[in-house]
C-alpha cells in the first residue's frame, strides 16, 4: 500500500494528517488520559517520552503499510481532537478505531470524520467489510457506530484483559461496501 497518498485527507470541517505533522502534546493529552485508556483497554502515556515513542512506532506501521493512523485536525483553528486508524487488513477488510479527546467527545466529530473514514477504505483501499471493536459498556462508541451504519455482529464475545487489570467486554460492528 503506498501509504503518503493519505498524508493528508480533507474532510469539510476536518483534516486527518499522519501523526507527524500534529502535534505531539496533543498526543500525549489524549494518551494520557485515564479514562480513555480504560474505555480501550490500552497503556497510559505518563510523559511526552512515552508518547514520542508511540508516536514513531504508528509511523513505522503506517510507512510499512500495517495500517493507518491520523490526528483529527480542526481545519479551521488547526486545534487537535483525537485520532482515528484503519488496522489489521486482511484480505478486504480491516478495523477501524478511534479515540477522541474527552472535551470534545459527544460534539458530531466522528459523525463526520468515520463515514468519511470508512468511504476512502471502501474507494481508495479496495475493503469490503470494516470492523470496529469497542467495549461492551461503551455507550457513546455503541451509539455512533449504529447511528453512521455499523451493524452489531451478534457472534462476537471477545474479553480484554487491559492494562488496568480489569476485564473488558468487548462488542464488535460491521459495515459493509456498498455494492
Amino acid at each position: 500500500m503506498q501509504t503518503q497518498a493519505f498524508a493528508r485527507v480533507l474532510l469539510p470541517h476536518y483534516e486527518l494528517r499522519f501523526l507527524n505533522t500534529v502535534p505531539a502534546k496533543g498526543v500525549y493529552a489524549l494518551r494520557h488520559d485515564t479514562t480513555i485508556a480504560a474505555a480501550t483497554g490500552r497503556s497510559t502515556d505518563y510523559d511526552l517520552t512515552a508518547t514520542m515513542q508511540y508516536i514513531s512506532r504508528m509511523l513505522t506501521g503506517t510507512q510499512r503499510g500495517n495500517y493507518l493512523m491520523w490526528g483529527i485536525m480542526d481545519r479551521q483553528t488547526d486545534e487537535f481532537y483525537g485520532l482515528i486508524q484503519l488496522w489489521h487488513f486482511q484480505k478486504q477488510t480491516a478495523e477501524v478505531g478511534y479515540e477522541i479527546l474527552s472535551q470534545w467527545q459527544r460534539h458530531g466529530i466522528m459523525q463526520e470524520v468515520l463515514p468519511q473514514v470508512a468511504q476512502l477504505a471502501f474507494e481508495q483501499l479496495d475493503i469490503k467489510r470494516l470492523y470496529a471493536v469497542t467495549g461492551e459498556a461503551n455507550l457513546p462508541s455503541r451509539r455512533l457506530l449504529e447511528k453512521v451504519g455499523f451493524q452489531l455482529d451478534s457472534n462476537y464475545h471477545e474479553k480484554l484483559y487491559t492494562f488496568q487489570q480489569t476485564e473488558l467486554a468487548l462488542v464488535r460492528y460491521q459495515l459493509d461496501a456498498k455494492k
